[in-house]
């Protein structure tokens, strides 16, 4: 895999990039010597202990997601639907599951929040027009009823979970509208730790066993549910998206402001700056111990309302619906 016209003109920027990314990236003395080419290193990686040319980079940057795909087991001629959002963790997914050869769809749910929206979609759109790949939209507003900013007048200090549970749930239902049985999501090894960690804290043992990078369709209307990107720093992405000439939309979401998912990453990266190497072996410690939680299609019900599965007889979006309706 070679970097793009773009990534090979950003080469200059790296040591820029590393300063700014101290607790992963370590700005390298002129001699330094790749550890697979022994050609000159730019980027060095302390939580692996080792140093990387930008070509050598993308190699192993393409080996950490091989390795988390073969757990998986997923045909390659199976069409995977990719969730992008525009932000560079679903964007380098993307882009990194179709050089690997992978079918991929991308499907981009538009929340309808002013300025943020717009921006994220352009990402998307110039994205797959560059790269030639194919991609669905769908409305938040349209399906839903309600775009993210009137839910946020309703749930304000609970949105980032409401959020989650409608993209969820809309994931699931648009990935069997495009017929696909598996969704790809961006979820980086920061934000699985930093989940794990606030679970853990939380006293929320379901949670914790559920948590896995890949999980099973438990009912046919249910797909698959893969992280390819598990073994990835957040840091870590953001150099190959430069390197690939990849661009994001920059911009966090304005309503995600003191989401407690900040916090356990923050504590996370404290740690990680003294000793580094610790987010991958709290997170892969529980990968290995983790017994499969498969859920059984025979414990879900049917909504009553929109007939899709639930555990009760109104499903979450049918719920959220109605106290949307109340308020």
């Amino acid at each position: 895999m070679k970097t793009r016209e773009k990534g090979a003109e950003n080469k200059e920027t790296l040591p820029t990039m590393e300063k700014d990314m101290a607790q992963t990236f370590t700005e390298l003395p002129p001699k330094s010597k790749c550890s697979r080419c022994r050609g000159r290193a730019r980027i060095g990686l302390p939580a692996h202990n080792a140093r990387f040319c930008p070509d050598c980079y993308l190699q192993f940057f393409a080996n950490a997601v091989r390795r988390g795909l073969k757990r998986m087991r997923i045909p390659r001629e199976e069409p995977l639907l990719v969730a992008v959002s525009g932000g560079k963790d679903s964007l380098a997914v993307w882009d990194i599951l179709s050089e690997l050869g992978y079918a991929t769809h991308g499907l981009h749910i538009n929340l309808g929040i002013e300025g943020f929206s717009e921006a994220s979609r352009e990402a998307v759109a110039s994205h797959a027009r560059a790269g030639g790949l194919s991609w669905s939209e769908y409305s938040l507003e349209q399906e839903f009823g309600y775009s993210l900013p009137r839910i946020n007048k309703r749930f304000r200090s609970k949105i980032c979970s409401v959020c989650g549970r409608l993209k969820r749930q809309y994931l699931n239902r648009f990935a069997i509208r495009e017929n696909c049985h598996s969704v790809v999501t961006g979820h980086n090894l920061d934000d699985e730790a930093g989940r794990l960690l606030g679970n853990l804290l939380g006293n929320r043992p379901e949670f914790v066993r559920k948590q896995s990078p890949y999980l099973p369709a438990p009912h046919p209307l249910i797909p698959a549910k893969l992280k390819p990107l598990y073994r990835l720093e957040i840091s870590e992405i953001r150099i190959y998206c430069e390197l690939r000439g990849i661009n994001p939309a920059e911009a966090n979401c304005p309503l995600s402001q003191g989401a407690t998912s900040h916090t356990f990453k923050d504590a996370l990266n404290m740690v990680e700056q003294r000793m580094p190497g610790t987010k991958r072996q709290f997170l892969f410690s529980h990968i290995r111990s983790r017994k499969e939680e498969i859920e059984k299609g025979a414990d879900f019900g049917e909504c009553r309302y929109c007939g899709h599965p639930a555990y009760e007889d109104v499903c979450g979006v049918c719920s959220l619906r109605a106290q949307m309706e109340k308020g």
